[in-house]
């Protein structure tokens, strides 16, 4: 019989051979064990890891962590052996710090949409390559820098649309000064010259031509913020009905006659606080806008009021609204809708698509803008399936501020007869040309007029002559201003009256000299009829306290 012959092995080598038997297993079963505890020690960390973890090969997954299981929405048997494909989605983002990048992102169980951040290693996996997988939440992150670029894009708008209106503000200062001759003369030599005069129509036409002139300058004046400090109490309904109501719109549906209005008032009456100027404008521009948006085709423009009650909720398309409860008005047109890229310039002056100097200035959003702004409103755009929809969000007041002001009376003066009865007028323009304007006026309606050219001026000849009332320019050049040089007029004589004017919208000094006593503010170029109305309404109001 062949083989090992164990009996001629001596008893020490069988020792020795048993005891190195020993020692190779026992180190196998200490490799063994310390593999188990590797690979507890992996699974632990595996496990704890708050990223996702995702083995994949040939694009299947063959195993997943508890946090890609958290991170997708799904357990570990949805997961198992599905394409890895699927999972990682991509799309264009545009973030504050890099710019539009592609992105990686999946849709969890839930719907969610997550945002990730991947990396992978090869590696063995059952002795077979593979690829392990890295996944992060960014979703926080990447909202972070949309909403960081969001308020930054904002606060540009903001600033670029602060400048426009200081600008607006100071070319309209002027710009009105240089009307007051194109806008005033034509009515003092019309009411002079015989209607049948061969040159009254020429007249008419340059009277005109200033009434337009002005009306485009106003429109600057309202792109100044801060321009709508005087406010009254509104019922916005019915400004809608009086603008669908004019003779403008009437006009304006007469080049439309295909679209159609449709109107949503909310029941009940919706009082703001606010100008009722501004409030008119905006929704003559917001209107026609939309009519001719929809142009000559059959289509709607529908009108929509309501109230709204917000607790920080954002609003996806423009701007945030703070805590509050809101007037809501809504223009909506079925026309050919507004792109994109024309969204983000929509509300800068002259941004326009129509024919400036035909149908319109190219103010008109920027208008809108800047009185939702100065009434601490709000705006959102959007233009879903074609249709664009501006809604606006004015703050309503709280019920007891509007019981207290619905039973104001509200006094309306009619152009019967405004003129003087041979009362003095110091008219205080630091303007030559105005001022002649200004005195030619008063002497035709009847009052003793005399001009000064600062308030200085003014004071001095209040000292030596008796003085009914002052027509005072608040923006005086140099020395005293209007409302100054107010004070200094009522320290000589508490009986003058005055009326208070300038190019710009009401002011500081505007407010603090009607806290004085000051009359009537009305903004240059003033027509015969305005300045006439002002100035007897004062004088008559005198003459009641006296």
């Amino acid at each position: 019989m062949s083989g090992f012959d164990f009996e001629n092995i001596p008893d020490d080598e069988i020792s020795r051979i048993r005891n190195s038997l020993m020692l190779e297993i026992l180190a196998h079963t200490e490799a063994e064990a310390r593999l188990r505890e590797s690979e507890e020690k992996y699974r632990n960390l595996v496990s704890s890891l708050p990223e996702g973890i995702m083995i994949v090969r040939e694009r299947k997954i063959l195993f997943v962590n508890p946090g890609m299981e958290r991170l997708t929405g799904c357990g570990s048997g949805e997961l198992l052996g599905k394409d890895a494909d699927l999972l990682f989605l991509t799309r264009q983002v545009c973030d504050d710090e890099t710019g539009t990048r592609s992105m990686d992102f999946f849709i969890r169980g839930d719907g969610k949409e997550i945002f990730i951040e991947k990396s992978f290693v090869e590696i063995l996996y059952d002795s077979s390559p593979a690829l392990l997988f890295s996944v992060r939440d960014i979703t926080e992150k990447v909202a972070a820098n949309l909403e960081k670029g969001r308020l930054q894009k904002e606060l540009e708008r903001s600033k670029k649309m602060e400048a426009f209106g200081i600008l607006a503000g100071g070319v309209a200062h002027d710009l009105n000064n240089v009307l007051s001759g194109l806008s005033s003369i034509p009515d003092l030599v019309l009411m002079d010259m015989p209607q049948d005069h061969p040159l009254a129509e020429q007249v008419k036409l340059i009277k005109d031509s200033g009434r337009k002139a002005t009306a485009i300058v106003d429109e600057l004046l309202t792109l100044a913020r801060g321009s709508a400090q005087i406010r009254e109490p509104v019922l916005f309904n019915d400004l809608i009905e009086d603008h669908l109501n004019s003779l403008e719109f009437k006009d304006l549906r007469k080049n439309y006659p295909e679209v159609e209005i449709v109107k949503n008032y909310a029941s009940g009456p919706l009082f703001i606080m606010a100008s009722k100027i501004h409030m008119q404008k905006i929704i003559m521009n917001l209107v026609s806008n939309a009519v001719e948006a929809v142009g000559k085709k059959a289509g709607k423009v529908v009108l929509e009021t309501g109230q709204a009650l917000f607790r920080r909720q954002r609003i996806k398309g423009y701007e945030m609204i703070e805590n509050g409860r809101f007037l809501r008005f809504t223009v909506m047109d079925t026309g050919h809708g507004i792109s994109e890229k024309d969204r983000d310039h929509i509300f800068e002056p002259f941004y326009s698509k129509k024919n400036l100097g035909r149908s319109g200035t190219g103010l008109g959003l920027s208008i809108v803008w800047n009185a939702v702004h100065d009434h601490q409103g709000y705006i959102h755009v959007g233009c879903p399936r074609g249709r664009t929809f501006f809604t606006l969000y004015l703050p309503l007041p709280d019920q007891a501020g509007m019981e207290n002001n619905k039973g104001e009376p509200v006094f309306i003066h009619t152009l019967s007869d405004y003129s003087g009865n041979n009362e003095t007028v110091l008219v205080v323009e630091d303007i030559p040309s105005q001022q002649k304007i200004a005195v030619n006026m008063l002497r035709r309606l009847g009052y003793k007029a005399h001009g000064v050219l600062t308030g200085e001026e003014a004071v001095s000849h209040a000292k030596s002559q008796k003085i009914d009332l002052a027509l005072l320019d608040m923006n005086l050049s140099s020395g005293l201003n209007g409302c100054e040089t107010y004070e200094q007029l009522l320290l000589i004589d508490p009986k003058i009256r005055a009326i208070i004017t300038s190019g710009r919208e009401t002011t500081k000094d505007v407010e603090k000299a009607k806290a004085l006593g000051a009359g009537d503010f009305i903004i240059k170029p003033y027509s015969v009829q305005s300045l006439g109305l002002a100035v007897q309404k004062e004088l008559k109001d005198r003459d009641k306290k006296v």
